[in-house]
């Protein structure tokens, strides 16, 4: 198998990632970055759980983040991520390698937000991070307009790279269909909101009735 054949086969698995990626982070925002009447109803449903759930997508989005611009290797071992699909064209003897390699250093570089916190507790745990202030475990801090720079400037990038290889660009921007956005989950929780609230308004009538009666 040639190397550009290889270089096909690697776009085929981070598209599969970017994609997933992108669903993720549809629903977090829908979730955690909607309207105040959306934040009001996880909190008024389970706000300790929706609490953890927001850590954990935090930190998920993070480490998605991170290994899509991982170096080529780590130690001995070889990383699929797009430094490697990178070095595959520059092997191949493309031209357009190391003006991508420069674009795709200046990502990472930008993308600190996410990379230093997947370092510091999900590659391992940092000593003096977790023991010096253990009250101050560093969580990813990133905001939304930060990931969607990310986004639009690893999908210029892939398409860029597909263009080199003669491949058609992809909508990067898409996601998976039928993944991702909560919106069936916000749903229902409204839908238990309003029955709750619609049985209480129904109970208290009733108790009144009985108070006026006695």
């Amino acid at each position: 198998m040639s190397t550009a054949k290889d270089a096909k086969s690697v776009i085929a698995v981070l598209d599969n990632e970017i994609a997933h990626l992108s669903s993720i982070f549809s629903t977090y925002k829908r979730l955690y970055r909607g309207d105040s009447d959306t934040r009001k109803l996880l909190a008024e449903s389970d706000s300790a759980f929706f609490s953890d759930l927001y850590i954990i997508y935090l930190n998920y989005i993070s480490v998605a983040v991170s290994r899509l611009l991982d170096p080529e290797k780590t130690g001995a071992k070889s990383n699929l991520t797009i430094f490697s699909l990178v070095s595959m064209l520059n092997a191949e003897g493309y031209p357009e390698a190391d003006e991508l390699n420069l674009r795709l250093k200046a990502i990472k570089a930008r993308a600190y937000n996410f990379i230093d916190p997947r370092n510091q507790l999900v590659s391992h745990l940092d000593f003096d991070v977790n023991c010096i202030d253990p009250g101050k475990k560093p969580i990813p801090s990133f905001i939304p307009s930060e990931f969607e720079e990310f986004y639009r400037d690893i999908g210029k990038l892939m398409n860029d790279i597909r263009a080199v290889l003669g491949m058609p660009s992809n909508i990067y921007g898409i996601g998976i269909v039928g993944h991702g956005g909560g919106r069936r989950l916000i749903h229902r929780l409204k839908t238990a909101s309003d029955h709750i609230g619609r049985a209480e308004t129904v109970s208290g009538s009733r108790s009144s009735n009985r108070v006026r009666r006695a």
